[in-house]
């Protein structure tokens, strides 16, 4: 039996979890018997059981055929953390073939999965559509192998490569990007745990930084301001959705959570420790040109989003250079989304 087209299913049920699964990694499962599937499953959430149970709990309470094939894109669990270990589960309910795409490396599961199945006679096959599965779980995998958040950063310039015009007339977004690209940008916050903008973007955008346009999970506002310049009046402090200020001086007249920073501190290295500790495995950076700027030259960064709009501005903040080369190109009416990837290219079924 041919296993990647099956373990392509797999894989499409694991991102039905993107966004929600954080952070958790996304995975899925099929149970499979002489080509034809038998159930499926996915992690539809952090605390929510896994695809392994999922899959289980779909096909019912009957035994399992000897002959019945488990996929799954990532190494069954055997510890006991929010749920009992899959593989345990695996083993009791009589599965006999498991092929997954590649080990957990999260220090209570690496390899242990595997030797507990094998040890109880299962047969487990590793390595199938494995570069396509490491792609889909990157935020879960740079986050253990670099502890750090897997970082995105994401701009928008004009044509003739400014992030906004000059002079200003007034606060508020200067449109670039058309709206059907828009709404693409707001798919993308929620696949993150966290958005983060400097204080200058604030003081000069207003943004919300929420998402507005699609249905999903809403990351977690950030904004690194040790110069206080941002007002209290801004809608990243309203209130709506929960916003962390990385800040040199505690300030009682914001609606927000407040982290210390001193001026003499490079705040990129205290900002990654704390989204560390808080489990939190991905950022995106939307801005402005210093932040996107110092992160850049730190090398601190995975993706890079470019955004080209049919606008020209004449004058303003000018953009950062492209790292390199792009990925991937995109094309949405008359922008144009470049995807730039630190390291390895992504797997050639990456989607927008």
């Amino acid at each position: 039996m041919q296993h990647a087209p099956f373990m392509e299913r797999c894989l499409h049920l694991a991102r039905l979890g993107a966004g929600w699964a954080a952070p958790n990694p996304m995975v899925g499962a099929v149970l499979v018997r002489d080509g034809i599937v038998l159930a499926e499953g996915w992690h539809h959430a952090a605390g929510r059981p896994h695809a392994e149970v999922e899959c289980m709990n779909a096909y019912g309470d009957g035994p399992i055929p000897s002959d019945a094939v488990l996929y799954v894109n990532l190494e069954p669990c055997a510890h006991h953390g929010r749920t009992p270990p899959c593989a345990d589960l695996l083993i009791a309910r009589g599965v006999r073939h498991v092929v997954v795409a590649h080990a957990d490396p999260f220090p209570q599961v690496a390899g242990r999965g595997v030797e507990r199945l094998r040890a109880a006679g299962v047969r487990v096959e590793v390595g199938v559509c494995e570069a396509e599965a490491r792609w889909i779980n990157r935020r879960f995998l740079t986050s253990l192998a670099q502890q750090r958040p897997y970082i995105v950063l994401k701009w928008a310039r004009s044509m003739d490569g400014f992030l906004d015009r000059h002079p200003r007339s007034e606060r508020g977004v200067q449109r670039i990007s058309s709206p059907a690209t828009d709404v693409l940008v707001h798919r993308w916050r929620t696949e993150e745990q966290a958005i983060l903008v400097g204080g200058r973007t604030v003081e000069n955008d207003d943004p919300a930084l929420t998402v507005r346009h699609v249905e999903g999970r809403q990351p977690l506002r950030m904004v690194l301001d040790r110069a206080e310049r941002t007002p209290s009046s801004s809608k990243v402090f309203d209130g709506s959705v929960p916003t962390l200020l990385f800040t040199e001086h505690p300030r009682a007249d914001v609606r927000a959570e407040q982290f210390i920073v001193p001026l003499a501190a490079d705040p990129l290295d205290t900002l990654l420790d704390e989204l560390r500790r808080r489990n939190i495995r991905s950022v995106m950076v939307e801005g402005g040109s210093m932040l996107l700027g110092h992160f850049l030259r730190r090398g601190l960064w995975d993706e890079a989003r470019v955004i080209t709009g049919a606008v020209a501005f004449g004058a303003g903040t000018a953009g950062p250079d492209m790292p390199k080369a792009p990925a991937r190109t995109l094309r949405i009416g008359t922008d144009r989304i470049d995807l730039v990837v630190q390291g390895d290219k992504p797997a050639d079924t990456w989607c927008w």
